[in-house]
């Protein structure tokens, strides 16, 4: 009994198909965001109107994104210099906290706020679940670990300066993995939290 021969191209078609499928593909959502509003001393604390930009950020990211995976924010017992002095920074945690607690979810600082190297390895690493990162952070080292992940796996696409007095925008980065290969791309999104009120809800 013959058999029909099949087409060399189905053949080659067949065997890149299964080659893919056995590579894996995820695909990770990273946001990016700065802490809420601080004093003019800083303190390593928000202001008021910071801490009603934290109460009001779930809302605004869980309808933007779903439910995180896993949040980020820097060790607080590394201190940042502040116009008052050196304190322990707590803001960006503190920002987080809102959102942690209505999810259960524990906040990872494992890093300090200038380790971004380590930072970006933590966040860069082959999966094959797709996953949605929160990064709360200080803004200027904030832009600078988006630029390395653009610099290493997104051909090297310039991620804006961080306006000083710019609490709202979101810096997302989106990751793919694709056995091997790794790329990302960028781009802004915001809060649209503005004009919170400056006195404490307490």
């Amino acid at each position: 009994m013959r058999y029909p021969r099949v087409p060399a191209v189905l053949l080659l078609f067949a065997i890149l198909f299964i080659g893919a499928a056995g590579e894996g593909r995820a695909e990770e959502t990273i946001v990016f965001l700065r802490h809420g509003e601080k004093p003019s001393g800083g303190y390593g604390q928000l202001t008021c109107q910071g801490f009603n930009r934290s109460l009001a950020l779930p809302a605004v990211l869980l309808a933007k994104y779903g439910r995180p995976n896993i949040l980020y924010a820097p060790n607080p017992a590394v201190k940042i210099p502040d116009p008052a002095g050196s304190f322990y920074y707590i803001r960006p945690l503190a920002t987080l906290e809102p959102l942690a607690v209505r999810l259960g979810m524990d906040v990872r600082t494992k890093y300090g706020y200038s380790d971004i190297a380590s930072l970006q390895a933590a966040l860069i690493a082959p999966t094959r679940d797709d996953l949605t990162i929160f990064v709360a952070w200080e803004h200027a080292h904030l832009q600078k670990v988006v630029q390395n992940i653009m610099n290493s796996y997104g051909g090297g696409a310039v991620v804006p300066a961080w306006i000083l007095g710019d609490y709202d925008s979101l810096y997302v980065v989106r990751v793919t993995y694709a056995g091997s290969t790794v790329t990302a791309s960028f781009r802004r999104d915001s809060e649209r939290l503005n004009g919170q009120p400056t006195t404490c809800p307490f």
